[in-house]
């Protein structure tokens, strides 16, 4: 039986840099890699290299290959085999910035028999300018996993005359081997172009 892990972790990410990430190192100890990106390739670079564009691929549209170029952080989680991970794992990305472009990558790999909660918020505030969110989410489940995936975005739409708005380019997708289960919920609302 695997190990049971019950508290909550969270990685704040303001203009695509990690300024707060909860209880890291005891979610190592558990089996658990939940970290900034850049920090997961540092860190982690034989898992990260294993599994980026196995879901994804560079050349799957445009847009994942400008991230797949230029991504400019995000989370990267891996939960290693047999764990029963009862936490809810949640990053929370902010552009804050006036005439800014985020580009972050989120990879969640859950492994053989382990089951995870992961929670993604996304938002801007409102500005006259345009801003450009190019994102690329790449999730994994092996066998017999389980992933309870959840994001809510909430984006400036522009005032009527057209100015200002988020534009929201994004490639999520999925991938289930045999007898995984992904129970997604996407929630967006505004941008000026999704």
């Amino acid at each position: 039986e695997g190990n049971i892990i019950s508290t909550l972790s969270v990685d704040v990410v303001l203009d695509s840099v990690s300024i707060v990430d909860t209880i890291t190192n005891f979610l190592l100890k558990a089996g658990i890699i939940f970290i900034p990106f850049f920090d997961g390739i540092n860190y982690f670079p034989y898992l990260i290299f294993s599994y980026i564009g196995t879901v994804v691929s560079l050349e799957d549209n445009f847009f994942a290959t400008l991230n797949s170029i230029i991504f400019s952080g995000g989370s990267f989680c891996y939960i290693a085999k047999n764990i029963k991970c009862n936490i809810n794992l949640s990053t929370y990305f902010r552009t804050q910035s006036e005439d800014f472009a985020q580009f972050e990558r989120t990879l969640l790999i859950v492994n053989d028999f382990s089951s995870v909660i992961y929670t993604e918020g996304c938002s801007a505030p409102i500005f006259l300018e345009s801003q450009l969110h190019v994102a690329l989410v790449e999730i994994l489940i092996k066998n017999k996993g389980t992933l309870n995936y959840s994001t809510v975005q909430n984006w400036y739409r522009g005032d009527q005359s057209g100015e200002g708005g988020l534009y929201n380019f994004t490639t999520k997708r999925g991938w289930c081997l045999k007898n995984a289960c992904l129970n997604w919920v996407q929630i967006e609302m505004g941008s000026a172009i999704t």
